[in-house]
């Protein structure tokens, strides 16, 4: 994410094998520093290559979850935490980071200091900018998304970044149903051996005319916020 203001908020490193691709992509975008970044929770898709992306690049802040991890990117990640002094800070519901005047992080997710599924200690994150708001869903399943109903407002969402690439955990008609998004964004590999999207998310979707976007169809997807309107550019098509 870059702000109006020239700020740079990194979601995640992608997996153990995707640093070299992630550094390379930022630096050619012109980022050399990192404002904020966010370790969404710690399975190795997501912060598989972290470690590699702060030997790369200097960060002001790290936002993660308090959950640890018996692997070894995870230790990896938490070396290099110890080796840069990385200030590190709890990713918890109700912390807002401001990034601009009009610009906000909050996080909505998690609200428990445990759970018995991994994915949900997901870091959710809400994005406002002016009049657009994003909600950004990590791998959270339908134990957070309960959570969610009970704690936020109904005001709805323009965009949601569908969670867990799209797998039948989560993104449930109550949630479709309470943040009516217009778009919705699904990060996912091509011909992935676990079939996500799947039928039943993309059919909900669908069901609440949500307009979707699949990086296993379209590459690197774009999203520019003016703070009323958005705009989506895509490695193969234009929009």
């Amino acid at each position: 994410m870059v702000t109006s203001n020239g700020k740079h908020v990194l979601i995640d490193s992608g997996d153990e094998h995707d640093g070299e691709k992630v550094v390379s992509y930022l630096q050619e975008k012109g980022v050399e520093h990192l404002d904020l970044v966010i370790a969404t929770h710690p399975h190795h898709d997501h912060i598989g290559s972290m470690d590699m992306i702060l030997n790369s690049f200097d960060v002001d802040a790290l936002y993660m979850p308090t959950v640890s991890y018996h692997t070894s990117y995870y230790k990896r990640l938490i070396n290099s935490i110890e080796r840069y002094g990385i200030v590190v800070h709890e990713a918890k519901a109700g912390v807002k980071v401001k990034l601009a005047r009009n610009i906000t992080i909050e996080f909505v997710a998690p609200a428990k200091k445990r759970y018995k599924i991994l994915n949900d200690y997901s870091s959710v994150i809400r994005v406002h900018h002016n009049k657009n708001t994003f909600l950004l869903m990590a791998d959270a399943g339908v134990v957070t998304e309960r959570e969610l109903l009970k704690r936020v407002d109904d005001k709805p969402v323009d965009l949601i970044k569908v969670a867990h690439h799209g797998a039948n955990t989560g993104t449930t008609n109550e949630l479709l149903k309470r943040t009516d998004p217009k778009y919705a964004i699904i990060s996912v590999g091509r011909k992935n051996k676990y079939g996500y999207p799947s039928k039943e998310v993309l059919s909900r979707l669908k069901k609440h005319d949500i307009q979707i976007y699949r990086t296993d169809q379209l590459g690197t997807i774009i999203t520019k916020s003016d703070g009323k309107t958005l705009k989506f550019i895509t490695e193969f098509t234009q929009s």
